[in-house]
């Protein structure tokens, strides 16, 4: 991969983490049975293999490697409480 090339896919991953064009999924790992936390931005990935709505990435914590569905286990977003409703009621 050229020089420009990684530039250019590094730009987009920061400035997609910088908006909200990324989500974080609550993953749980099925060797350890633990669950961890990952950030990711659809069609990018830097540490794990894309299949899809699944990444094939290693466990922070046991470090084994597995296949996890990012898509279904995404954080939904929570409603800001101070939003004022198109009523005009909070």
């Amino acid at each position: 991969m050229s020089a420009t090339a990684l530039g250019a896919v590094l730009l987009v991953y920061a400035a997609a983490i910088r908006t909200k064009h990324h989500y974080a999924s609550v993953l749980t790992c099925p060797l350890c049975k633990r669950t961890f936390e990952y950030d990711w931005v659809p069609l990018v990935s830097f540490t794990s293999v894309r299949l899809g709505h699944s990444r094939y990435l290693r466990c922070p914590l046991c470090h084994g490697w597995s296949t996890y569905n990012v898509w279904d286990t995404r954080k939904k977003d929570e409603p800001d409480l101070g939003q004022v409703s198109p009523s005009g009621t909070r």
